[in-house]
Protein backbone atom coordinates (compact mmCIF):
# COMPACT_ATOMS: atom_id res chain seq x y z
CA UNK A 1 0.00 0.00 0.00
CA UNK A 2 2.81 2.37 0.94
CA UNK A 3 4.58 1.47 -2.32
CA UNK A 4 1.44 2.28 -4.36
CA UNK A 5 1.00 5.56 -2.49
CA UNK A 6 4.63 6.50 -3.16
CA UNK A 7 4.18 5.74 -6.87
CA UNK A 8 1.00 7.85 -6.98
CA UNK A 9 2.69 10.80 -5.25
CA UNK A 10 5.63 10.47 -7.64
CA UNK A 11 3.32 10.45 -10.67
CA UNK A 12 1.48 13.55 -9.46
CA UNK A 13 4.82 15.31 -8.94
CA UNK A 14 6.00 14.38 -12.45
CA UNK A 15 2.73 15.50 -14.05
CA UNK A 16 2.69 18.80 -12.17
CA UNK A 17 6.32 19.40 -13.08
CA UNK A 18 5.56 18.69 -16.75
CA UNK A 19 2.58 21.03 -16.64
CA UNK A 20 4.71 23.78 -15.08
CA UNK A 21 7.46 23.23 -17.65
CA UNK A 22 4.89 23.28 -20.47
CA UNK A 23 3.46 26.58 -19.18
CA UNK A 24 6.94 28.06 -18.96
CA UNK A 25 7.71 27.14 -22.57
CA UNK A 26 4.32 27.57 -24.28
CA UNK A 27 3.50 30.91 -25.89
CA UNK A 28 -0.10 31.61 -26.84
CA UNK A 29 0.02 34.10 -29.68
CA UNK A 30 -3.00 35.55 -31.48
CA UNK A 31 -2.38 36.60 -35.07
CA UNK A 32 -4.10 37.61 -38.29
CA UNK A 33 -4.57 34.50 -40.46
CA UNK A 34 -2.63 35.89 -43.46
CA UNK A 35 0.33 36.17 -43.51
CA UNK A 36 0.96 36.38 -39.75
CA UNK A 37 -0.34 32.97 -38.63
CA UNK A 38 1.13 31.38 -41.76
CA UNK A 39 4.58 32.70 -40.86
CA UNK A 40 4.22 31.44 -37.29
CA UNK A 41 3.25 27.96 -38.52
CA UNK A 42 6.33 27.91 -40.74
CA UNK A 43 8.49 28.70 -37.69
CA UNK A 44 7.10 25.98 -35.41
CA UNK A 45 10.06 23.59 -35.73
CA UNK A 46 12.56 26.39 -35.25
CA UNK A 47 10.62 27.51 -32.17
CA UNK A 48 10.93 23.99 -30.72
CA UNK A 49 14.69 24.12 -31.31
CA UNK A 50 14.76 27.31 -29.23
CA UNK A 51 12.81 25.59 -26.47
CA UNK A 52 9.40 27.21 -26.96
CA UNK A 53 6.08 25.89 -28.21
CA UNK A 54 3.78 28.23 -30.14
CA UNK A 55 0.02 27.98 -29.64
CA UNK A 56 -1.25 30.00 -32.61
CA UNK A 57 -4.74 31.54 -32.52
CA UNK A 58 -5.76 33.04 -35.90
CA UNK A 59 -8.22 35.95 -35.55
CA UNK A 60 -9.63 38.26 -38.25
CA UNK A 61 -11.21 40.88 -35.98
CA UNK A 62 -8.73 43.68 -35.19
CA UNK A 63 -10.54 44.57 -31.95
CA UNK A 64 -9.91 41.23 -30.25
CA UNK A 65 -6.11 40.62 -29.98
CA UNK A 66 -5.14 43.50 -27.67
CA UNK A 67 -8.07 42.84 -25.39
CA UNK A 68 -7.05 39.18 -25.13
CA UNK A 69 -3.48 40.23 -24.32
CA UNK A 70 -4.53 42.71 -21.64
CA UNK A 71 -6.84 40.10 -20.10
CA UNK A 72 -3.96 37.57 -20.05
CA UNK A 73 -5.83 35.15 -22.27
CA UNK A 74 -2.80 35.11 -24.59
CA UNK A 75 0.90 35.90 -24.18
CA UNK A 76 1.53 37.88 -27.37
CA UNK A 77 -0.10 39.16 -30.52
CA UNK A 78 1.09 39.74 -34.07
CA UNK A 79 -1.28 41.67 -36.32
CA UNK A 80 -0.94 45.44 -35.87
CA UNK A 81 1.21 48.46 -36.67
CA UNK A 82 2.34 51.18 -34.26
CA UNK A 83 -0.43 53.66 -35.10
CA UNK A 84 -3.09 51.03 -34.38
CA UNK A 85 -1.36 50.01 -31.13
CA UNK A 86 -1.21 53.63 -29.97
CA UNK A 87 -4.91 54.06 -30.78
CA UNK A 88 -5.82 50.89 -28.88
CA UNK A 89 -3.76 51.89 -25.83
CA UNK A 90 -5.66 55.19 -25.75
CA UNK A 91 -8.95 53.35 -26.16
CA UNK A 92 -8.25 50.91 -23.32
CA UNK A 93 -6.32 53.42 -21.18
CA UNK A 94 -3.37 51.03 -21.02
CA UNK A 95 -0.41 53.17 -22.03
CA UNK A 96 2.82 51.42 -21.05
CA UNK A 97 1.17 48.03 -20.50
CA UNK A 98 1.80 46.71 -24.02
CA UNK A 99 5.25 46.81 -25.63
CA UNK A 100 6.81 45.87 -28.97
CA UNK A 101 9.46 43.13 -29.03
CA UNK A 102 9.80 42.70 -32.81
CA UNK A 103 9.21 44.66 -36.00
CA UNK A 104 8.55 42.03 -38.63
CA UNK A 105 7.02 43.03 -41.95
CA UNK A 106 5.03 45.61 -43.84
CA UNK A 107 1.90 44.93 -45.92
CA UNK A 108 0.94 47.65 -48.39
CA UNK A 109 -2.55 49.07 -48.46
CA UNK A 110 -3.72 49.51 -52.03
CA UNK A 111 -6.71 50.55 -54.12
CA UNK A 112 -8.52 47.73 -55.93
CA UNK A 113 -11.46 47.75 -58.32
CA UNK A 114 -13.56 45.25 -60.25
CA UNK A 115 -15.24 48.00 -62.27
CA UNK A 116 -12.29 50.08 -63.45
CA UNK A 117 -9.12 48.71 -65.03
CA UNK A 118 -6.78 51.59 -64.18
CA UNK A 119 -6.39 54.55 -61.86
CA UNK A 120 -6.90 56.86 -64.84
CA UNK A 121 -10.29 55.27 -65.64
CA UNK A 122 -11.26 55.51 -61.98
CA UNK A 123 -10.29 59.19 -61.88
CA UNK A 124 -12.30 59.89 -65.05
CA UNK A 125 -15.55 59.12 -63.22
CA UNK A 126 -17.51 62.10 -61.93
CA UNK A 127 -19.26 60.09 -59.24
CA UNK A 128 -17.52 57.46 -57.11
CA UNK A 129 -18.22 55.21 -54.16
CA UNK A 130 -15.07 54.00 -52.43
CA UNK A 131 -14.86 51.64 -49.45
CA UNK A 132 -12.17 52.04 -46.79
CA UNK A 133 -11.45 50.28 -43.46
CA UNK A 134 -13.68 51.35 -40.60
CA UNK A 135 -11.03 51.37 -37.84
CA UNK A 136 -9.60 54.83 -37.29
CA UNK A 137 -5.90 54.32 -38.01
CA UNK A 138 -6.39 52.26 -41.17
CA UNK A 139 -9.12 54.65 -42.33
CA UNK A 140 -6.66 57.55 -42.02
CA UNK A 141 -4.07 55.50 -43.87
CA UNK A 142 -6.58 54.81 -46.66
CA UNK A 143 -7.61 58.46 -46.95
CA UNK A 144 -3.98 59.54 -47.27
CA UNK A 145 -3.53 57.02 -50.08
CA UNK A 146 -6.64 58.31 -51.87
CA UNK A 147 -5.28 61.83 -51.48
CA UNK A 148 -1.85 60.84 -52.84
CA UNK A 149 -3.51 59.19 -55.83
CA UNK A 150 -5.42 62.37 -56.67
CA UNK A 151 -8.93 61.15 -55.88
CA UNK A 152 -9.75 63.31 -52.86
CA UNK A 153 -8.68 66.52 -51.18
CA UNK A 154 -8.93 67.60 -47.56
CA UNK A 155 -11.62 70.27 -47.03
CA UNK A 156 -9.46 72.14 -44.52
CA UNK A 157 -5.75 72.21 -43.67
CA UNK A 158 -4.06 68.85 -44.24
CA UNK A 159 -3.80 66.85 -41.01
CA UNK A 160 -2.79 63.39 -39.86
CA UNK A 161 -6.13 62.74 -38.16
CA UNK A 162 -8.53 63.37 -41.02
CA UNK A 163 -11.72 61.34 -41.32
CA UNK A 164 -14.13 60.68 -44.17
CA UNK A 165 -16.04 63.83 -43.13
CA UNK A 166 -12.93 65.96 -43.72
CA UNK A 167 -12.52 65.12 -47.41
CA UNK A 168 -14.26 65.71 -50.72
CA UNK A 169 -13.71 64.60 -54.30
CA UNK A 170 -10.92 66.30 -56.21
CA UNK A 171 -11.75 68.33 -59.35
CA UNK A 172 -15.47 68.58 -58.48
CA UNK A 173 -15.77 64.82 -58.30
CA UNK A 174 -18.68 63.54 -56.21
CA UNK A 175 -17.33 60.91 -53.85
CA UNK A 176 -19.02 58.71 -51.27
CA UNK A 177 -16.70 57.13 -48.71
CA UNK A 178 -18.04 53.94 -47.14
CA UNK A 179 -16.40 52.69 -43.95
CA UNK A 180 -16.41 48.89 -43.93
CA UNK A 181 -14.99 46.31 -41.53
CA UNK A 182 -11.59 45.31 -42.95
CA UNK A 183 -12.38 41.59 -43.44
CA UNK A 184 -15.40 42.56 -45.58
CA UNK A 185 -13.62 44.96 -47.94
CA UNK A 186 -12.77 42.36 -50.59
CA UNK A 187 -16.39 41.24 -50.63
CA UNK A 188 -17.52 44.84 -51.15
CA UNK A 189 -15.67 45.18 -54.49
CA UNK A 190 -18.65 44.24 -56.74
CA UNK A 191 -20.77 46.94 -55.08
CA UNK A 192 -18.34 49.89 -55.11
CA UNK A 193 -16.16 51.63 -57.64
CA UNK A 194 -13.06 50.82 -55.61
CA UNK A 195 -11.90 49.77 -52.16
CA UNK A 196 -8.76 50.48 -50.17
CA UNK A 197 -7.80 47.10 -48.74
CA UNK A 198 -5.08 46.26 -46.18
CA UNK A 199 -2.45 43.94 -47.62
CA UNK A 200 -3.21 40.90 -45.49
CA UNK A 201 -6.88 40.75 -46.54
CA UNK A 202 -6.01 41.39 -50.19
CA UNK A 203 -3.39 38.63 -50.20
CA UNK A 204 -5.78 36.21 -48.48
CA UNK A 205 -8.17 36.80 -51.40
CA UNK A 206 -5.40 36.08 -53.94
CA UNK A 207 -5.01 39.74 -54.88
CA UNK A 208 -1.45 40.86 -55.52
CA UNK A 209 -0.81 44.40 -54.24
CA UNK A 210 1.83 44.91 -56.91
CA UNK A 211 -0.01 43.35 -59.88
CA UNK A 212 -3.72 43.78 -59.18
CA UNK A 213 -4.01 47.18 -57.50
CA UNK A 214 -4.72 50.50 -59.20
CA UNK A 215 -2.55 52.42 -56.75
CA UNK A 216 -0.13 51.19 -54.10
CA UNK A 217 1.20 53.08 -51.09
CA UNK A 218 4.92 53.82 -51.07
CA UNK A 219 6.51 51.05 -49.02
CA UNK A 220 9.82 52.88 -48.70
CA UNK A 221 8.30 55.63 -46.54
CA UNK A 222 5.45 53.73 -44.87
CA UNK A 223 5.41 53.63 -41.08
CA UNK A 224 3.00 50.73 -40.81
CA UNK A 225 5.35 47.89 -39.89
CA UNK A 226 3.57 44.89 -38.37
CA UNK A 227 4.66 44.23 -34.80
CA UNK A 228 4.90 41.49 -32.21
CA UNK A 229 3.45 42.84 -28.96
CA UNK A 230 3.55 41.48 -25.40
CA UNK A 231 2.68 42.73 -21.91
CA UNK A 232 5.34 44.97 -20.40
CA UNK A 233 5.47 42.76 -17.30
CA UNK A 234 6.75 39.88 -19.46
CA UNK A 235 9.68 41.76 -21.00
CA UNK A 236 12.91 39.92 -20.28
CA UNK A 237 11.27 36.59 -19.45
CA UNK A 238 13.19 33.63 -20.91
CA UNK A 239 10.43 32.55 -23.29
CA UNK A 240 9.88 36.09 -24.60
CA UNK A 241 13.60 36.48 -25.26
CA UNK A 242 13.38 33.26 -27.28
CA UNK A 243 10.31 34.54 -29.15
CA UNK A 244 12.16 37.73 -30.03
CA UNK A 245 15.10 35.67 -31.27
CA UNK A 246 12.74 33.57 -33.40
CA UNK A 247 11.60 36.63 -35.34
CA UNK A 248 15.24 37.53 -36.04
CA UNK A 249 15.74 34.25 -37.89
CA UNK A 250 16.66 34.28 -41.62
CA UNK A 251 13.68 31.93 -42.02
CA UNK A 252 11.36 34.95 -41.73
CA UNK A 253 12.89 36.57 -44.82
CA UNK A 254 12.88 33.23 -46.65
CA UNK A 255 9.19 32.67 -45.91
CA UNK A 256 8.09 36.02 -47.34
CA UNK A 257 10.43 35.77 -50.34
CA UNK A 258 9.25 32.32 -51.37
CA UNK A 259 5.54 32.64 -50.59
CA UNK A 260 4.76 36.28 -51.36
CA UNK A 261 7.32 37.20 -54.02
CA UNK A 262 7.91 40.82 -53.08
CA UNK A 263 4.33 41.74 -52.12
CA UNK A 264 5.40 41.97 -48.47
CA UNK A 265 8.43 43.90 -47.27
CA UNK A 266 10.40 42.50 -44.34
CA UNK A 267 12.32 44.76 -42.02
CA UNK A 268 15.56 43.11 -43.16
CA UNK A 269 14.83 44.46 -46.64
CA UNK A 270 13.75 47.81 -45.24
CA UNK A 271 16.99 48.20 -43.36
CA UNK A 272 19.03 47.37 -46.44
Amino acid sequence: MKKKLSLLVGLIFVLSSCHKEDAQNKIRIVASPTPHAELLESLQEEAKDLGIKLKILPVDDYRIPNRLLLDKQVDANYFQHQAFLDDECERYDCKGELVVIAKVHLEPQAIYSKKHSSLERLKSQKKLTIAIPVDRTNAQRALHLLEECGLIVCKGPANLNMTAKDVCGKENRSINILEVSAPLLVGSLPDVDAAVIPGNFAIAANLSPKKDSLCLEDLSVSKYTNLVVIRSEDVGSPKMIKLQKLFQSPSVQHFFDTKYHGNILTMTQDNG
